[in-house]
This record gives structure tokens, C-alpha cells and sequence, in this order.
């Protein structure tokens, strides 16, 4: 029996982020392997773990390496996936572990014991990190067998550029935290042999996206802001940049080097390297409100030099992005644990005769008096923070709740309306938009709210507009009531996040999600999809109310 096909059609649905498809196409693989008595082929295991982890299907990654070992398949490369996605998962021991027989029986100097070699860095690096100063447990033992990883490789073959840039990256985190690195040559001279190997590459044409980013670190361990914008430039416009490696050089810059998004010109690039993966499919972002706040005053010119013509645009894009999420609060139950988001609105977007007073959105199954709706938490017990605004030494005013000004159940508009007994200050309210755009592969939504209750989160993998039932051709299911469909992913705790438009007005109301969703406008079939409420639906349901005489 031949699976080679069934191993494809895991590669496609990992390049669709259909979620359910994936996971549906690794098991069909699995089985066809399993019926036939065949041993995973290593050249297709290769391209397709490959292909899961390129589109950060981690999860998925995880579970059929986990099913190719088990399969009979012994190659290195499936131990070095796994790996991999434990690494992304948090799970750092069990990656060691499984790094540490790799390297024993890879070959030394042959490809995958560098990848091995480097990933072991990584493991050992993010322990370090992690331990946020801490000396206890393995925190400084961490870091210096990071250090020991990434010289391994580099002792041997010193073109391995990776591992040579994070040896220096290391290198200087160690002497800004004071930990002595014993019998190691002097940075410089490293610095000087890579920048060297760089050029000669560079010259030879044969830079691949990884590179460009290794060349911007070192440039930057250089004290050379010219060259760290030089090479972003070239990194973010290379044809295999993707989010993964995106993800990857924004993780290094910050949690190794420490930079700052408002820290001038050099922290700047922070912000261009978060906008390029708001900008990316299969890309996540979590900010925390110090991080908003810094990303919002990062410096323009750094924008204007790597991104080029596109710089000045892509700062206002990232500005308004920084700005609609201080405008998104946490709602809270009195124990202090968030149940849900909403959104800051000022009242006449969504209702003239509400005048300028602002309001907090909401789904009705988050907040909600009715007797009926046993799940939500009631309006006198709510308190609602912006925590975007939050000074990084003090926690954000908790605003309390008057009442519900308006109220639609969740089995048709799914929303509340709060009035503040205090209404915020200097927050600027959501703008509004009546418009929907055009359902096409182009076109992208974008989700902010508080997952699981946590730090803010930019909704970002594959955030595409499914459908609506909108003009000119939506066929609602329930009159007044205009459902949007989009791909970006949420978790428990999104509830009554706003739905933005690529240019950042509120679209819609999230309410739910699934992973079988049933499709729109009588259309045949299920997909996994998120699903929101069209914001004019909620202003023509207010109108009527009011002029209905009920408030």
C-alpha cells in the first residue's frame, strides 16, 4: 500500500490552518500506514512534519511524531520535530531529554546533530529566561549549557552562523547578568569571524531568511543600527520568511537582548518585527499592557528603513492597532477572575440619542440580568478594566457598572450594552463601521480580547473572513440578525471581543466559535470557524428599541 498520497494531504491541510482537517489527514496517514505495515518513508516524514511546523500546528506536530516513532520509523529528523514541539509547548525537560540521545547517536558535524546541538540551546536558553533572574534550580547552570550547546557546533564548523550568533547573544546576556562565563574566547573575536562569514555569503548570493536575521543580531551585538536595519529589511522581504522564523527573531530580540519597543530608533524594530506578524498568516501575539504601550511609542524611522516605502503606513497601521487595544477591557466577577472582554464605544456611534457618553459592549452571555441567562454574571457584580492603560507599577481602575442599558439574548444578538457608574477617562472609544468587506481570500479580520482571562491577545492565524450574511447576497437565518464567519482562532474568555477590519474599525461582536461550525447562507457543510455579530444588526436592534419606547 502506497501513503505517500494520504502524507500529501497532510501538507495541504497544514498550508489551509483548517485545524480539524489537519488533524483529520495526520490520522488518515497514520492509519494507512498502520494497515499497510509500511515504515514511514523519512524523505516524506521529513517534508511533512516539516510542513506542520512552518504553519505552527504544533499540537499536531507533537502527536504524529509521536505516532511515526511508535510506527517503527527511527530517523533523526522525527526525533528533532518532536522535540521541537515540546520546545514550543513549554515542555523543556522532556525536549532535553530527547535532544540529549539524538546528539548521542547523531553523527557529530552532520546536519541534524547541529539542529539538534541548537535546539538543545534553545531548550536551555528558555529555562534560563524563564527563571527571570531566579538562582535557584537549573537558572544558571541553564545558561551555561546553552552556551556549551551552541559551541559545539560552532567549535566544529564555525559557518554555522546560528549557532555562532546565539553564542554571542548569549555571551552578552551573561555579562549584563553578571554570571562569569569561564575558558570562552573573547566576543569580539567571535563577532569579527562571523560578520566575515556573513559578508563572504552575502556576496556569494546564497543568504537564506534565517541568515538575514542571524546578521541583524549580530549587527546588533555590533552596536550597528544601520546594519540591524539593513538585514531586518532584507529578512522581512525574503521569499521564505514566514511567521515561525517572524515569531522566532521577535522572541530573540526580546527576551535575550531585552529590547524595548519605545527604547528610540534601536527598540523600534520590536515594533516593526510585531507588525510584520500581525501582518503574517499562522503568526500568534500576545501582548501584555506594558507592551502596548511601548509598541504605541515606538519610533517611526525604524519603520521607514526596513519596510521602505510601506514604513509610514505600516507605523499608523500598527498605531491604530496599539490604540483600539486600550480600548478593550477585562471584565472581572468580585473574586477578581476575568469571564469575558468588551469593548469601549462612545453611545451615538451605535445610537445618535445616546450622545457622547461611552458604553462598554459585550455578549449577553458574558453580563446579563435576565433570570434566564443562568451563566452570566450580573451587572451589579461586573467590574471592567482597561488594562492596556495600566502603568507598569500599578494595576488599571476597575470601573463598576450602573446597569444594562440594552440587552439582546444570546440566541439572537447576543449583547449587552453597560453604562458606568464612572465612565473611563482619556480612552478613546472603537470606531464603527456599518460597511463589511468583501469575502474573498484577501481579505482579513483581526480578534483583541483576554483569552482564558489572561494578557491581551491579537487574534492572528489565518484570520480570514469566512463569509457573512451580509449585503448584497447573505440570506439570514433570523431577521435583523447578520452573522460574520472568520478563521481567527479564540479561546474561553473572548467572549464580547471586537471584530476589526484590516483598517481597525469595530465589524462585528464575537460571540462564539467551533470547530464544526455549520456554514452560512445555505451553504452545505461545517468548518472550523469563529463567529461574530455585524455591528449594525446591534445599532438597528437599539434604534428599534428606543423607538419602541422601551428606554
Amino acid at each position: 500500500m502506497n501513503c505517500s498520497a494520504e502524507a500529501m494531504k497532510v501538507l495541504v491541510a497544514a498550508a489551509s490552518l483548517e485545524e480539524n482537517q489537519v488533524e483529520t489527514a495526520c490520522s488518515d496517514w497514520v492509519e494507512c500506514l498502520r494497515d499497510g505495515g509500511e515504515v514511514p518513508n523519512p524523505e516524506i516524514a521529513r517534508q511533512v512534519l516539516d510542513g506542520l511546523r512552518r504553519h505552527r500546528h504544533m499540537g499536531a506536530l507533537k502527536r504524529l511524531a509521536d505516532n511515526l516513532l511508535r510506527l517503527g520509523s527511527r530517523e533523526d529528523v522525527v526525533y528533532r520535530h518532536y522535540s521541537q514541539a515540546l520546545i514550543e509547548s513549554g515542555e523543556l525537560i522532556a525536549a532535553i531529554a530527547m535532544l540529549q540521545g539524538l546528539v548521542r547517536r547523531a553523527t557529530p558535524g552532520a546536519s541534524e546533530w547541529n539542529e539538534a546541538q541548537g535546539l538543545l540551546g534553545r531548550a536551555y536558553k528558555q529555562i534560563y529566561i524563564d527563571a527571570c533572574g531566579s538562582k535557584l534550580g537549573m537558572a544558571e547552570d541553564a545558561l551555561e549549557a546553552a552556551i556549551a550547546a551552541y559551541r559545539q557546533v560552532f567549535d566544529r564548523d564555525p559557518t554555522q552562523i546560528w549557532h555562532g550568533v546565539n553564542l554571542v547573544a548569549l555571551l552578552a546576556r551573561a555579562e549584563r547578568d553578571g554570571v562569569k562565563i569561564s575558558d570562552f574566547p573573547r566576543k569580539d573575536t567571535l563577532i569579527e569571524g562571523l560578520r566575515r562569514e556573513v559578508e563572504q555569503l552575502w556576496s556569494a548570493g546564497t543568504l537564506e531568511a534565517w541568515d538575514y536575521a542571524s546578521a541583524a543580531e549580530l549587527s546588533l551585538a555590533r552596536g550597528d543600527l544601520a546594519g540591524v536595519q539593513r538585514w531586518l529589511k532584507e529578512y522581512l522581504s525574503a521569499a521564505d520568511v514566514d511567521a515561525f522564523k517572524i515569531a522566532g527573531t521577535l522572541r530573540q530580540f526580546t527576551e535575550v537582548w531585552r529590547l524595548r519597543a519605545d527604547e528610540g530608533e534601536a527598540g523600534a524594530v520590536i515594533a516593526v518585527l510585531r507588525a510584520a506578524l500581525l501582518r503574517t498568516r499562522s503568526g500568534t501575539l500576545s501582548l501584555t499592557p506594558q507592551q502596548v504601550q511601548r509598541t504605541a511609542e515606538a519610533d517611526m524611522v525604524s519603520f521607514e528603513k526596513i519596510l521602505g516605502n510601506t514604513g509610514v503606513q505600516t507605523y499608523w497601521w500598527m498605531r491604530a492597532a496599539m490604540n483600539r487595544a486600550r480600548s478593550v477591557a477585562l471584565i472581572r466577577q468580585p473574586d477578581g477572575r476575568g469571564v469575558g472582554t468588551g469593548f469601549l464605544v462612545r453611545g451615538r456611534d451605535l445610537h445618535e440619542p445616546l450622545g457622547d457618553e461611552l458604553f462598554l459592549l459585550t455578549n449577553a452571555h458574558v453580563v446579563s440580568d435576565s433570570p434566564e441567562q443562568r451563566g452570566a454574571l450580573r451587572s451589579d457584580k461586573a467590574s471592567v478594566a482597561f488594562e492596556a492603560t495600566a502603568d507598569s507599577d500599578r494595576t488599571p481602575r476597575r470601573h463598576l457598572v450602573r446597569e444594562i442599558a440594552w440587552n439582546s439574548p444570546p440566541e439572537l444578538l447576543d449583547a449587552s450594552l453597560l453604562r458606568f457608574v464612572e465612565p473611563p477617562v482619556g480612552i478613546e472609544p472603537c470606531p464603527v463601521s456599518d460597511s463589511l468587506p468583501v469575502t474573498d481570500e484577501d481579505q482579513r479580520v483581526y480578534v483583541i480580547g483576554h483569552p482564558l482571562g489572561g494578557d491581551l491577545s491579537f487574534s492572528l492565524q489565518d484570520n480570514r473572513l469566512l463569509d457573512h450574511e451580509g449585503p448584497t447576497s447573505g440570506k439570514p437565518t433570523i431577521a435583523g440578525r447578520v452573522l460574520l464567519h472568520y478563521r481567527a482562532p479564540t479561546e474561553p474568555g473572548s467572549s464580547g471581543s471586537p471584530v476589526f477590519s484590516a483598517d481597525w474599525d469595530v465589524i462585528g461582536l464575537h460571540h462564539a466559535g467551533a470547530d464544526f461550525m455549520p456554514k452560512l447562507n445555505g451553504k452545505q457543510g461545517t468548518y472550523a470557524a469563529n463567529e461574530g455579530i455585524w455591528i449594525r444588526s446591534i445599532k438597528e436592534a437599539i434604534a428599534r428599541s428606543f423607538i419602541g419606547g422601551s428606554h
